[in-house]
């Protein structure tokens, strides 16, 4: 991400009603929490995965839904302990079929490449996402001094407009983390995850919470 995206980002999120430390705290906790989520992925799918570093910023739903093709797959996990809420990834279909190859042994570009995403690709991604996320909770659950347990991902293949209008009606804004996921010749793709606002705030203030103590706790 360049300099000016950045910056654009974070005076965006100011006059939404966040601070530059809690900005900086749900960046800190993306970062570690999407790389112990990768590791799991890539595990799984036998192949390296780099990410870039995630950056943070303020969205409704209309902007949200214009950066999003009509059709797309989108998983959510629900947090059944230690927090309220819900975090929502979005992914690409062709990026589903070839996650979904390549967890059936296949190179990447194989028959379920070919496929259109079906039950299959939606249950194998639901599969990787729960590998995925489990591992993002334990870090977030270390991050905020908290245990943080999830439920098992809902995966389905939708018009994201749709979605966001019925599964979140009271949520006008979320907080939206992005990032390029690379796994060499095979994905190099943007992706997105959605957090509540109230979530997100939470999160973050709770991380401060944390980092001043261990901070107070030092002899140095």
């Amino acid at each position: 991400m360049d300099s000016a995206t950045i910056e654009a980002a974070k005076r965006k999120a100011e006059q939404a009603g966040f601070n530059e430390m809690e900005i900086s705290a749900i960046g800190e906790v993306a970062n570690i929490t999407l790389g112990n989520a990768v590791t799991a992925l890539s595990m799984l799918l036998r192949n390296d995965i780099d990410i870039s570093t995630p950056l943070v910023e303020i969205k409704n739903k209309g902007e949200i839904v214009n950066e999003l093709p009509e059709k797309t797959v989108v998983t959510r996990v629900d947090y059944v302990k230690g927090l309220d809420g819900y975090s929502v990834l979005f992914l690409k279909d062709e990026d589903v079929r070839i996650m979904t190859d390549l967890m059936m042994g296949s190179d990447g570009h194989g028959m379920f490449y070919d496929q259109e995403v079906s039950e299959l690709h939606l249950s194998a991604v639901s599969e990787s996402m729960n590998q995925m996320m489990g591992s993002a909770a334990t870090a977030m659950g270390m991050m905020i001094n908290k245990l943080v347990d999830i439920s098992t991902p809902n995966t389905t293949q939708v018009d994201p407009g749709q979605y966001l209008n019925d599964a979140f009606p009271g949520e006008e804004r979320f907080v939206q983390i992005s990032f390029v996921l690379d796994m060499g010749k095979l994905i190099k793709t943007r992706m997105m995850q959605l957090y509540p606002f109230r979530l997100a705030k939470a999160i973050a203030d709770l991380f401060i919470v944390k980092k001043n103590q261990n901070e107070g706790d030092s002899p140095f």
